[in-house]
C-alpha cells in the first residue's frame, strides 16, 4: 500500500480499559434499603403475589429479611437494689418502686468482674459496697449487675448490652475489686484494678458516668470505710493504653470534642485491647454499641464484623465503612479492626467515591459506584499510541513506505533496459532507448538503496519522541523485570517511554533528579524489596509474592506484594491527591472480589475507567 497504516496496536473500547464485566446479583445480608431485603412471596386470592406473612421481620427482631432493626433504648433501668430505711436492701421494679413514691430514683452503680467475684458469698461484698456507698452519696439505690439484669436467662442476656443505659443514669461510678489473699496493707491492690480494667465492659463505663465525678475503689479484705479515689479525668492512667483512652474520656468530659468518625475509630482501638469479657463474636461491637446513639438489635449468630457493619451502616459515623475498605493493612493477617494503614495515613485522610449498600455472608459488603478495570495476565499486547505529526515524520513516513516500489520499478526497469541494450547489440542497431530505461532505473533503485540504508534512523524518528495518548491497558504478571525488557514487549524497543511509579506501592522507591523532580526508581535498588523478590522467587502458596502491573494510560510500573494475583482494579476513594486503588482476586464459587492490596494511582486514569454496578467485596481472602 502507498498510503501509511499505523504499525502499533489498535484502539480498544475508545481507548478506555478493558472493563470488568460482573454484577453481583444477590440478596444482602443486611440492606440498607428495606425494599432490597429477601422477602419471599406467597400466592394469595385474585391470582395477587403478596408477601408471607410467616416471613415478615416482627418488631425488635432481627432476621436476615429485615432491614437493620433498631432496639430502643431504656430511659431507666428495670430493677435496682433499694435501700432500706436503717440497714439492708431488696431488689425491685424501678416502674413499681417509683409509683409507690411518686419521685424518681436516683442510684449508683457497682462495677466488677466476675473473675474476682465468682461465688455467692463473694458477691455479698458487692451488696456491701454498694450499700454503704448509696448511703454515703445519698441516694436511693444502687446497681449491681449479679442483682439487676434480669430474673430469667433471656432477660439477662438482652440486658447486658443495656447496661451503657444504665450507667448514663447514674449518680457516679463504684468498682468493686478483690485483693489477693495474703496482701499485709489495706489498701486496694493496683494489680486487681488493672485485672478489672482488662474487661471490655469496663471501658464505657468508665467513660459513661457523669463529668468531673470521682470515681472510688473498694477492695475486699481491705477497709470499706478507705475506699481509693479517682478523678475520671485521670483514671486512664491506669490502663495500659492510657495514651488513646484518655482522648475517649476527654471527649466524654467535653474538653476535646471527637468527630464521629473519630470516636468510632479510637473506641474501637481501646476495646481491641481488652480482650476479657467477651460472651458473643460481635461483643466488641456491641460494646461500642452502648456509646452511639442508634443501636441494632443483637443478633448472636453475627460475626464481629456482621456486628460491626450493622452498627456502622446504623449510625451517621461518617462513611466509616466505605474508608476501611480503602485501607491497605500492614501485612494480609491482620484483623479487620486494626484500623492501621500501611501508607501511615488514618481513615479520615481518605475520600469515599462508593456506597456500601449491604452487608453479605461471609465477612463481606456490596459496595455501588466504583470505577473498575480488568487486568490482563494472558501475554502483553503491542499497544496503540500517538505521536503528533510533523513534516519530517510526514515526508519519511511516505518515502519509507515507498522504498518497496522504487525497488521494483527501479529493478524492472534496469532488467528491461539491460535486454533491450543486448537485443540492439545482437541486430547492430544502436538507440538510446535502453539507455533511458537503464538511467531511470539505476535512479529509482538508488533512490531506494538509499532509504533501506537509512530506515534505522527512519524508523527512530517514525516511532521515537514523545507519546501524547496511548490505549489504556492494564498488563500483570507475577515476579520482577527491569523496565527496559518490559517495554521491549510492549513497544518493540526501549525508548523510555516506561516509568516507575514514584509512590504507587509500599515498595515503589523514588529521588529527586538535578533539578529537584520526583522520578520513580527501580525498586530493587531498595535493599529489603530486592531480598523480598528472591524471596518470593520460592515462595510457598497462601504467602505472599510479588506482582508487577503495567498502566500502559500513565506510563507506570508498580511493583506491589499480594497472596493470590488479582484480576480486576477497582477505585473505592481518593487519598493525598490520588485514588485508592483495590487490586481484588475472584472467587467464582461465591462471585466475590477480595482486596489482595491496594495501590495509589493517579486520578487521570478515570476518565479512561467506567463505572461499574454492584459488587461483593471481601476484606480478607481465607487461604489453604
Amino acid at each position: 500500500m502507498i498510503y501509511p497504516v499505523q504499525a502499533s496496536g489498535e484502539v480498544r473500547n475508545g481507548g478506555k480499559y478493558d472493563s470488568l464485566p460482573y454484577k453481583f446479583w444477590g440478596y444482602p445480608y443486611y440492606a440498607r434499603n428495606p425494599q432490597e431485603g429477601k422477602i419471599e412471596m406467597s400466592n394469595q386470592s385474585h391470582g395477587l403475589f403478596q408477601p408471607s406473612a410467616a416471613l415478615q421481620p416482627q418488631r425488635g427482631q432481627a432476621t436476615k429479611s429485615a432491614l437493620n432493626p433498631i432496639s430502643e433504648r431504656p430511659v431507666e433501668p428495670k430493677y435496682l437494689c433499694f435501700l432500706k430505711n436503717t440497714e439492708g436492701m431488696e431488689t425491685r421494679e424501678v416502674s413499681q418502686w417509683k409509683e409507690e413514691r411518686g419521685i424518681e430514683a436516683t442510684y449508683i452503680l457497682v462495677s466488677y468482674t466476675s473473675e474476682q467475684f465468682r461465688t455467692e458469698e463473694e458477691q455479698l461484698f458487692l451488696h456491701d459496697v454498694g450499700e454503704h456507698a448509696a448511703r454515703a452519696a445519698g441516694v436511693q439505690a444502687y446497681w449491681v449487675g449479679c442483682s439487676c439484669l434480669g430474673k430469667t436467662k433471656e432477660e439477662q442476656e438482652n440486658n447486658v448490652w443495656r447496661i451503657s443505659d444504665v450507667v448514663r443514669g447514674a449518680r457516679s461510678l463504684i468498682i468493686a475489686v478483690s485483693n489477693p489473699i495474703g496482701k499485709e496493707h489495706p489498701g486496694v491492690d493496683t494489680t486487681a484494678l488493672r485485672q478489672w480494667g482488662t474487661r471490655v465492659w469496663t471501658l464505657p463505663e468508665v467513660l459513661l458516668i457523669p463529668s468531673n465525678s470521682d470515681i472510688h475503689v473498694y477492695a475486699r479484705n481491705a477497709n470499706i470505710d478507705e475506699p481509693m479515689t479517682f478523678h475520671k479525668r485521670n483514671f486512664a492512667t491506669l490502663w495500659g493504653d492510657a495514651p488513646i483512652s484518655r482522648e475517649l474520656i476527654d471527649h466524654y468530659e467535653g474538653n476535646l470534642i471527637l468527630s464521629s468518625l473519630e470516636l468510632v475509630t479510637i473506641a474501637l482501638r481501646c476495646l481491641h485491647n481488652r480482650q476479657k469479657g467477651f460472651y458473643l463474636q460481635g461483643d466488641m461491637a456491641y460494646a461500642l454499641m452502648g456509646l452511639l446513639r442508634r443501636r441494632p438489635t443483637i443478633v448472636k449468630t453475627d460475626t464481629a464484623f456482621q456486628a460491626f457493619a450493622r452498627l456502622s451502616l446504623a449510625n451517621d459515623n461518617d462513611l466509616l465503612l466505605e474508608r476501611l475498605i480503602c485501607i491497605l493493612p500492614s501485612t494480609p493477617s491482620r484483623p479487620w479492626y486494626e484500623m492501621e494503614d500501611q501508607w501511615g495515613v488514618s481513615l479520615w485522610d481518605v475520600i469515599p467515591s462508593t456506597q456500601v449498600c449491604g452487608i453479605a455472608d461471609d465477612d463481606t459488603v456490596i459496595i455501588d459506584g466504583g470505577y473498575a478495570a480488568a487486568i490482563r495476565w494472558k501475554a502483553f499486547a503491542h499497544v496503540a499510541n500517538l505521536i503528533r505529526d510533523s513534516w519530517r515524520r510526514f515526508f519519511f513516513r511516505y518515502a519509507f513506505r515507498s522504498t518497496s516500489y522504487l525497488f521494483i520499478v527501479g529493478i524492472s526497469l534496469l532488467s528491461n533496459g539491460v535486454l533491450l541494450q543486448n537485443a540492439e547489440n545482437a541486430n547492430g542497431e544502436s538507440t538510446s532507448g535502453s539507455q533511458i530505461y537503464i538511467a531511470i532505473g539505476a535512479m529509482f533503485l538508488s533512490i531506494a538503496l538509499f532509504f533501506i540504508l537509512l530506515s534505522p534512523y527512519i524508523i527512530r524518528v517514525l516511532y521515537t519522541g514523545k507519546i501524547w495518548g496511548t490505549q489504556a491497558w492494564f498488563f500483570g504478571f507475577e515476579g520482577y523485570m527491569d523496565i527496559a525488557t518490559i517495554e521491549q514487549h510492549i513497544f518493540g524497543a526501549d525508548m523510555g517511554h516506561l516509568k516507575w511509579s514514584t509512590n504507587g506501592s509500599p515498595l515503589s522507591v523514588h529521588a529527586p533528579n538535578e533539578y529537584g523532580e520526583c522520578i520513580g526508581q527501580d525498586p530493587i535498588t531498595n535493599p529489603e524489596t530486592a531480598e523480598k523478590v528472591k524471596q518470593a522467587i520460592n515462595a510457598q502458596m497462601g504467602t505472599e509474592r510479588i506482582f508487577t502491573l503495567v498502566d500502559t494510560y500513565t506510563l507506570t510500573v508498580t511493583l506491589f506484594s499480594a497472596v493470590k494475583p488479582p484480576v480486576a482494579v477497582v477505585l473505592c476513594g481518593e487519598e493525598g491527591g490520588m485514588q485508592r486503588a483495590l487490586l481484588c482476586s475472584y472467587d467464582w464459587s461465591t462471585q466475590t472480589l477480595y482486596r489482595e492490596s491496594v495501590l495509589r494511582m493517579e486520578t487521570l486514569v478515570l476518565e479512561q475507567m467506567a463505572r461499574v454496578g454492584r459488587l461483593r467485596l471481601g476484606l480478607r481472602r481465607e487461604t489453604w
